[in-house]
């Protein structure tokens, strides 16, 4: 590798040692000691790096012969030399370095927890793509099928699965089922919540429930532990968690809550509305907190109202209409419940969808999503299909000519394709249905 350097600096015209040593920034003793091939001073990537933008060559330059030269054999892979090395192939995507180191250290006598350990640290503050094979590794060679770091991987891997196709989104959630128990209870508490959400998306309500129990039992019992026992780890457990310790707990209500309505037993859903209606109670609290608990004090007002609209209480609507005004981020999800209320007690609540029209009809669906990897996005897919199909069912039952026909058939088809299969079968029957209403002449 040397020779290369040595070569690629003599025809690019530099002068001397001296004069790459000041292009490159690497002081002339170290690198006159490092192109000497009779040294025992080796190269370091920060060197080689600093070398390649010198001559102008691409980043991961001689990584190849940096790997044979650097790490010839097993006895060779020293860690304080091979973590700044895998750092670079990971932030470079160079995936052959990579797994070449890997498949050679998992084999190794306490090198996979270095590797977890590293993936660990990067995995915090980078989405870098190649972070993913250090959590493979630790799955294909980790031969204690109980241990943390193998369910930590599984964690990590899932989340990065996750995406907005809802039907992958539930069977990577299933995949990783089996896994969750041996979390610290910091992601534990976190990955109950992601599961019941992917199962909630997916109407798979028996898991909602479930998850939602253990995220009760867990949320309380920390509660506990911190508040009524003597504890002297209490900021250092509340630092670790990923949201505040209230969500786990409000949700683990609203989960319950949510699932009973959609099944229609509002009555059994009712019971639950109540505890995280006021959470002011709850210890702890810092700003973020204190947000939280505004939020499901305002989730408890909405869905008592959808209870009341549900049931057939036509009255509730002004009120419900006016909360909506206030709060247009929860626009979307109101949106749904009128139009199943309305479906359910035959309304007409067409001045409604004609308030509402830029909302139902947006110039660009996707993008009034505002698409990215989180729970909104994946939510308000799932909304839109649940909406057009409500919709669909509403002007269906009433006979009424639709104009915005075209709109709905091309929303729902493209939804349905790219997110939520499993609303297909539903759905074109019910397009079938809608294509026999003739639409509205235009002159």
């Amino acid at each position: 590798m040397n020779h290369i350097i040595k070569k690629e600096i003599r025809q690019q015209g530099f002068s001397s040692i001296s004069h790459f040593s000041k292009v490159s920034g690497i002081n002339r003793g170290v690198l006159s000691a490092t192109l000497n091939e009779h040294s025992p001073k080796s190269i370091s990537i920060q060197q080689l790096d600093q070398m390649s933008k010198a001559l102008h060559k691409p980043p991961g330059w001689l990584y190849d012969e940096f790997l044979m030269e650097s790490f010839p054999s097993n006895d060779k892979l020293n860690w304080r030399k091979l973590k700044p090395f895998l750092v670079r192939c990971i932030q470079l995507n160079r995936t052959a370095n990579l797994h070449a180191l890997l498949d050679r250290l998992a084999s190794l006598p306490g090198q996979l927890n270095h590797i977890f350990e590293l993936a660990e640290e990067l995995v915090q503050e980078n989405d870098y793509i190649a972070i993913r094979d250090l959590y493979e590794t630790i799955i294909r060679h980790e031969k204690d099928h109980h241990s943390e770091k193998l369910a930590i991987s599984h964690y990590r891997i899932f989340n990065m699965e996750i995406g907005l196709d809802l039907e992958k989104n539930y069977r990577v959630a299933i995949s990783f089922e089996p896994f969750y128990q041996k979390l610290p209870i910091h992601l534990k508490l976190d990955a109950l919540l992601q599961l019941a959400f992917h199962s909630y998306i997916l109407q798979d309500w028996e898991r909602v429930k479930k998850y939602a129990v253990e995220l009760h039992q867990l949320s309380r019992s920390l509660y506990e532990q911190l508040y009524t026992q003597e504890s002297t780890g209490e900021s250092a457990v509340l630092s670790s968690l990923l949201r505040p310790l209230v969500v786990y707990y409000g949700q683990s209500y609203l989960l319950r809550f949510c699932s009973l309505e959609l099944e229609g037993k509002y009555e059994e859903a009712r019971q639950y509305l109540e505890p995280f209606r006021d959470l002011s109670w709850f210890r702890g609290l810092d700003e973020a907190g204190k947000k939280e608990v505004h939020k499901f004090s305002l989730y408890a007002k909405f869905n008592e109202y959808n209870l009341e609209l549900l049931q057939g209480n036509q009255q509730a609507l002004p009120r419900y209409l006016k909360l909506m005004e206030e709060h247009p981020l929860e626009i979307l999800p109101s949106l749904f419940i009128l139009l199943k209320a309305s479906n359910i007690h035959y309304w007409n609540i067409d001045p409604v969808l004609a308030q509402y029209e830029d909302v139902i009809y947006p110039a660009d669906m996707l993008e009034s999503i505002n698409i990215r990897q989180s729970y909104t996005a994946q939510a308000d897919l799932n909304r839109h299909v649940h909406i057009y199909y409500q919709l669909a069912l509403y002007h269906l039952n009433r006979g009424k000519p639709l104009e915005q026909l075209d709109v709905i058939l091309s929303a729902m088809e493209e939804t349905i394709k790219n997110f939520n299969n499993s609303r297909i079968v539903d759905c074109l029957a019910l397009l079938h249905k809608l294509q026999t209403i003739p639409k509205m002449e235009t002159k």
